[in-house]
């Protein structure tokens, strides 16, 4: 029973990462499984490849906290699949109120997870600035360039797997600025399988390097890193801004010919009331 928590959880980290904008690691943080994840894929180590080369299939499975990641990315790649043209259509024919509801869940889990913290340290409202700055950095500057094929399929991999398990930045929307979003989800539409596993291979290796950095961080700076992936979150914000013109530029709600000012409001409530409920349920079921 406890790991089909795990796999609910994995399905809201699976339709976060299918949107530009949005990061599969903000659902993992506010749902209390972040710290056991990154913990999990770290420990692809030595001590993993030891138990497989002398056959010790079993304690290599529970060296790796086989059964939590298998519950987790089964939630993850069954979201992939099965809501990418969902949310694909709400984003293309109700933009305004898919992101108003996205918005409300960013900003409600970054406030959330810095009062959960409750630090009179000034010392790390400087880590959530540097965040915030960070955040906006990495989601408004053009990426450089990827070959094109299958190398730069791989590259992509691996580049995009480390923001989506970083809360704030989305491996999409890192998709999207290196100009590989398109062929990656048409791929995942048509099942152009060869595309996937090319992609795969270079995520998996992204995310065993990646994950030993966090690891590091989170254990030796837990405070400042929350506080510092908080800001991360807040920095992308305009991101998902609801009201944008037809060239990607954030208006003012009454400078957009179809603000809807009702539904946006109520949008934004219910990603404030979603993400509550989340950041609550995740406290519960935390040693699921």
């Amino acid at each position: 029973m406890m790991y089909l928590w795990v796999y609910l959880k994995g399905l809201l980290m699976g339709v976060a990462d299918v949107v530009p904008g949005v990061s599969g690691g903000t659902l993992a943080l506010i749902t209390g499984i972040y710290e056991r994840l990154i913990k999990a894929i770290a420990r692809v180590d030595g001590v993993f490849f030891s138990y497989l080369v002398q056959f010790k299939i079993n304690r290599a499975w529970r060296h790796l906290d086989g059964w939590f990641l298998l519950a987790l990315f089964g939630g993850i790649l069954t979201a992939v699949f099965l809501f990418a043209g969902l949310l694909s259509h709400l984003l293309v024919t109700r933009p305004v109120l898919t992101w108003a509801f996205f918005l409300g869940l960013i900003v409600a889990a970054a406030v959330l997870l810095v009062v959960a913290e409750n630090s009179k340290n000034p010392l790390y409202w400087i880590w959530l600035v540097v965040g915030v700055v960070s955040g906006y950095l990495l989601s408004t500057k053009t990426l450089f360039s990827l070959p094109v094929g299958y190398a730069g399929i791989f590259l992509a991999g691996m580049i995009a797997v480390s923001a989506m398990i970083l809360p704030g930045i989305s491996g999409s929307l890192l998709l999207v600025l290196l100009g590989k979003y398109t062929v990656l989800l048409e791929a995942v539409h048509q099942r152009e399988w060869l595309i996937l596993m090319i992609f795969a291979v270079g995520a998996l290796l992204g995310l065993l390097l990646f994950s030993k950095l966090l690891k590091c961080l989170l254990v030796h700076y837990h405070t400042g890193m929350i506080y510092f992936l908080s800001g991360l979150m807040l920095g992308t914000v305009f991101k998902v801004w609801p009201w944008k013109s037809k060239i990607d530029v954030n208006l003012w709600p009454w400078q957009h010919s179809e603000p809807q000012y009702l539904m946006s409001g109520l949008m934004i409530f219910a990603g404030v009331v979603v993400v509550s409920g989340l950041f609550y349920w995740g406290r519960k079921t935390k040693q699921a």
